[in-house]
């Protein structure tokens, strides 16, 4: 998967800090109204839901349009739980691109696919994601798996989306290890066996053990960080003593640019 171009959006702020100096890391959503841009990411997250291939059968077996099928059946609404699903799954895709594109973690795309309520959120480890050492997959010992939890206010400027994240990543085990389980069933049966079989790499670590990182990310429609500074957290409030990490991605009107996205992707 190549990397959209509203990737070059988020700009890494590395002055952002909490009250005791402690740096966090944190990116800003500078976004746009460049149109190529912002279809080609539409057409990216829609990508999440449902191949260019199977829309191509769905349309044609159901006699609907593609604007009609995917408005009714594959993409979250804009009311109630519906809208709060449309504005997860944003901020974990945005997430994820983040992990997958900058960080270089390759991160499976396959949880919002197939769903039987449209509405509803896929349960378990928000986003998965991994790093192999060796390019040809043999396991290594310094191979990583992330487990991020996301958190989003896209119509709020509250940093408290960062303590939900930081409370959310203290991930338990067997909620992990029945996610990697579900991307692996998942990948399976949409055919893409070659990464379910990297997957199960990590549901073996008594034979080769890897790295596990916990995160936490917070998405929040914030413009600007005065001063750089977040004055009502300090490194505990956010748990960073257990080993665990928090992100912070922030720009303007995020609900406004996701739903924006997601009309695009019906066009």
């Amino acid at each position: 998967m190549e990397a959209p171009r509203y990737v070059r959006w988020l700009i890494e702020e590395t002055n952002i800090k909490l009250s005791d100096g402690t740096h966090i890391p944190c990116y800003r959503l500078e976004h746009t109204n460049d149109e190529d841009v912002l279809n080609e990411w539409a057409l990216h997250l829609r990508r999440h839901y449902e191949s260019d291939e199977s829309l191509k059968e769905s349309i044609a077996e159901t006699g609907l349009s593609a604007t009609e099928y995917l408005r009714d059946y594959i993409l979250p609404g804009t009311k109630d739980l519906a809208a709060a699903c449309r504005s997860g799954d944003f901020t974990e895709i945005l997430v994820s691109d983040l992990l997958e594109f900058v960080h270089n973690y390759k991160v499976p795309r396959c949880k919002q696919q197939n769903r039987a309520n449209k509405d509803r959120s896929t349960q378990g480890t928000d986003i998965v994601g991994y790093y192999y050492v060796n390019p040809d997959g043999k396991p290594s010992t310094r191979d990583e798996l992330v487990a991020a939890e996301v958190k989003g206010l896209l119509s709020s400027g509250s940093y408290e989306v960062l303590e939900k994240a930081a409370k959310d990543s203290q991930e338990d085990e067997f909620r992990l290890a029945t996610t990697l389980n579900f991307y692996r069933k998942q990948l399976k049966c949409i055919g893409n066996h070659e990464e379910a079989k990297r997957i199960a790499r990590f549901q073996q670590k008594s034979e080769v053990q890897f790295h596990i990182r916990y995160l936490g990310v917070g998405v929040a429609s914030i413009s600007q960080i005065e001063d750089g500074l977040l004055p009502n957290y300090r490194s505990d409030d956010l748990m960073l003593s257990t080993g665990h990490e928090i992100f912070l991605i922030h720009g303007k009107k995020l609900m406004a640019l996701a739903h924006d996205l997601y009309a695009r992707c019906m066009r």
